[in-house]
């Protein structure tokens, strides 16, 4: 038995039986966008919990009724203004199962287009191209961004075995 103890926009909180605190979170995907000359779309986005902006792979959470793939598609174009022709699941798993249970999805987008974009909700501050393995560690203090370009650098390498 768990007792709700916060209903938000986005999260809600429960105290279960044994104290634990709760997290419902939505499911959100993370793309790492790749092009032919190896290069990583990334964006700069305002995270308030931060003090200030991250540089990130485009990403975001899972609307209702959609697929992930329908959401990483979505990200993608709104965010960085770009389609792809291929997409690969990469893997997922939850963000932080000790206490939530938000599971993230990580695509690799590549054979990539421009089709211009609208960043519907204004978060997005830059958007930039850096070689795969230099983005690797320019988004090192978000997790699920890393471990989505670590996984396409593995996919893309010609040595993956």
């Amino acid at each position: 038995m768990r007792r709700e103890v916060f209903s938000g926009r986005l999260i809600k909180v429960f105290v279960d039986a044994r104290g634990n605190e709760l997290v419902l979170h939505p499911a959100a995907v993370v793309i790492a966008a790749v092009d032919a000359q190896g290069r990583t779309a990334l964006v700069r986005v305002d995270r308030p919990m931060t003090g200030g902006t991250l540089l990130e792979a485009p990403a975001g959470l899972i609307d209702a009724g959609e697929t992930p793939e329908q959401t990483a598609r979505r990200e993608l174009r709104e965010e960085c203004g770009l389609e792809a022709g291929r997409w690969h699941q990469l893997g997922g798993g939850y963000s932080s199962p000790g206490f939530c249970d938000e599971r993230i999805s990580l695509f690799l987008a590549t054979e990539l287009g421009s089709v211009g974009g609208e960043d519907p909700d204004g978060s997005v501050r830059e958007r930039l191209w850096l070689p795969l393995e230099e983005a690797i560690g320019a988004v090192a203090e978000n997790l699920p961004c890393q471990a989505a370009l670590l996984l396409a650098a593995r996919r893309l390498s010609p040595n993956r075995g």
